[in-house]
């Protein structure tokens, strides 16, 4: 006769086999969570790379066409209505040759370009400071643009310099 019988799986062994499987479980949820994280912080990036080349075109396509005469810069709303000028500021008005006013300005972290009377949102980050700021250059006027834009925990900064025809 045969004694021996098949005892099944032990308590030690059961225990050993879930304490595998929970490190094999946290180790793969450590990695999926990582890999979210770098998808995230991709579509941030690539969100603020997109509206960079949006503001890039909109500076080189309207605002180097302008006339060193027909560009306003204000400090401030207040400054607008007053219509006091001044070398630097947050606002941007200009007159296109063919009489098309460009006014750019930020309103509540939002860029907002009017044309005419038309208002664009071009960009969807929000925008902490923008900054104009006009010299003298030794044949043409010299318009300067800073702007900070914010998306999620990124912050990127662009500077323009752009030669405007006198």
């Amino acid at each position: 006769m045969n004694t021996s019988r098949s005892r099944g799986t032990t308590l030690p062994e059961i225990m050993i086999a879930m304490v595998i499987a929970s490190i094999v479980a946290i180790g793969y949820a450590s990695t999926l969570m990582y890999t979210q994280n770098m998808y995230n912080d991709t579509v941030i990036r690539s969100q603020i790379s997109q509206d960079t080349y949006i503001i890039d075109q909109y500076i080189r396509k309207k605002l180097t066409l302008q006339i060193a005469d027909s560009l306003s810069i204000y400090a401030d709303s207040t400054a607008e209505k007053a219509g006091t000028t001044s070398s630097s500021g947050t606002i941007l008005r200009s007159v296109r040759p063919g009489s098309t006013v460009d006014h750019v300005e930020v309103i509540s972290n939002k860029l907002v370009w009017g044309v005419d009377s038309l208002l664009h949102y071009p960009i969807d980050s929000e925008v902490s400071s923008i900054l104009f700021t006009r010299r003298n250059g030794y044949s043409k006027t010299i318009l300067d643009i800073s702007l900070q834009l914010s998306e999620g925990t990124d912050n990127l900064s662009l500077d323009w310099m752009i030669s405007i025809r006198n």
